[in-house]
């Protein structure tokens, strides 16, 4: 703890409903850093309202946070807290770029919606956290559309969300959220577990386990020649990963089998199930791959598939932030949109698949009830998790199929359809981080 002369100016109003004394030394909180401030009037340019406090310069460079800051504070029995302090993990940055890359535009919409609560947020790498000095040496932004990224020590956040991808490079981010865990910060957004995990906690839920393709463990060729003799087609994947990644699509054809992998266009044949490992290989180096019964729907030779984005709000409460139809490149197994998908409307992929209003409207009603019992289900097993998309198929009958559960999903699909819904994307993380900072 820090003794210092600085001042915390509030108003008469939050003084009173606060009961503070004028004069008086209380404790400050900001994050993991605690200091002693001196309660002050506050000049009428510096007023907000009963629930915020205008940091001034003095007080910002002690705290250790930007300039310019409106700030919510609650009181506590160990005396008064600001923020929230949100620090998000990122994999890495790059300095000749100035970005963060295909997460640079997330980010900082993330710190913008962020200020619009009264908290202050950095982006910050693994390696950037000091531990002798409990700090992060975080890159913020101070709100201009056009500003580079600019860096400071920040104190320890109260929460860290975590949109860490494993193949970015760096070092992993297991040991930096144990690190910020021994210190008291919050970390939403971790793993789920694989594939497999995920699956089966799911088929343990009956009114959930009838819209699950039927998925097994790839130990062995024996069970991909068993699938395959059951299913026309299937599909191999590795079990974690995002983007499609190592994803495998292998159709059973007259005395052979057609692979295809996700990064391309043109597949192979195989005359085994033994050959189809031996060969894609590469693709599923892994220890827990599934293989999975395919629920093909095509039309034009592309794939569609459905993204909904559950997320907690404030009140940690789950809601459907929005629904995006992806459309695959044709000739493409997936649907995903850096490998040339499109997204659309829902409504307007059922309807041109020959689905009623009433029918897109029962569709509708199914994926999000599913969407929200899914959610409950893994979240019951997940610690802090804020958000998820879930990934579904609508069959010819328009019964929902449910595939895989992404807990770091992004925003493109929303962006491209409905900049509303990316909108209310991008703000309900942090509004779930207030809730876990307890403002």
């Amino acid at each position: 703890m820090k003794n210092t002369p600085v001042n915390l100016p509030v108003s008469s109003e939050l003084r009173e409903s606060l009961q503070l004394d004028s004069g008086a030394g209380c404790n400050i909180a900001l994050g993991k850093r605690i200091i002693r401030a001196r309660i002050v009037e506050a000049e009428v340019d510096h007023v907000v309202d009963k629930h915020r406090v205008f940091i001034t310069d003095d007080l910002a460079a002690v705290l250790g946070i930007p300039k310019g800051l409106s700030l919510n504070i609650i009181q506590t029995d160990k005396g008064l807290r600001l923020g929230p302090v949100v620090g998000v993990l990122a994999g890495k940055y790059s300095k000749e770029r100035g970005s963060f890359g295909s997460q640079n535009t997330f980010f900082r919409s993330l710190l913008s919606s962020l200020r619009n609560l009264n908290g202050v947020g950095f982006i910050f790498c693994p390696q950037d956290i000091y531990r002798d000095r409990r700090c992060i040496n975080g890159y913020y932004l101070t709100g201009k559309s056009d500003e580079r990224w600019k860096r400071m020590y920040f104190p320890l956040p109260d929460v860290c969300y975590n949109r860490y991808f494993s193949d970015a490079g760096s070092a992993g981010s297991y040991h930096t959220i144990a690190l910020l865990a021994r210190h008291g910060v919050k970390t939403f957004n971790n793993s789920i577990g694989s594939k497999w995990a995920v699956h089966r906690l799911l088929e343990k839920h009956s009114d959930v386990a009838v819209h699950l393709p039927e998925t097994r463990l790839l130990e062995s060729s024996q069970v991909l020649a068993s699938m395959l003799k059951k299913h026309k087609e299937v599909y191999l994947k590795p079990p974690s990963g995002c983007k499609g990644n190592g994803i495998i699509r292998v159709t059973r054809k007259k005395g052979a089998y057609l692979v295809k992998t996700a990064d391309r266009n043109n597949g192979f044949i195989c005359r085994s199930a033994q050959e189809i490992l031996l060969k894609t290989r590469a693709n599923l180096d892994c220890s827990m791959p599934i293989v999975q019964q395919s629920i093909r729907i095509m039309k034009n030779n592309q794939h569609s598939d459905f993204r909904v984005l559950v997320q907690k709000n404030r009140f940690n409460k789950w809601q459907v932030t929005g629904t995006a139809a992806r459309v695959g490149a044709a000739g493409r197994i997936t649907t995903n949109l850096h490998t040339g998908g499109k997204a659309q409307e829902p409504a307007d992929i059922l309807q041109d698949r020959g689905f009623d209003l009433q029918d897109i409207s029962d569709i509708n009603t199914q994926l999000e009830q599913m969407s929200l019992r899914i959610a409950e289900i893994i979240a019951s097993r997940a610690r802090a998790l804020g958000e998820l998309g879930l990934d579904f198929l609508i069959d010819a009958n328009g019964k929902v199929w449910f595939l895989e559960a992404n807990p770091k999903p992004g925003r493109r699909a929303f962006s491209d359809i409905s900049p509303d819904t990316r909108k209310v994307a991008v703000s309900r993380p942090m509004e779930y981080a207030c809730h876990l900072a307890g403002f």
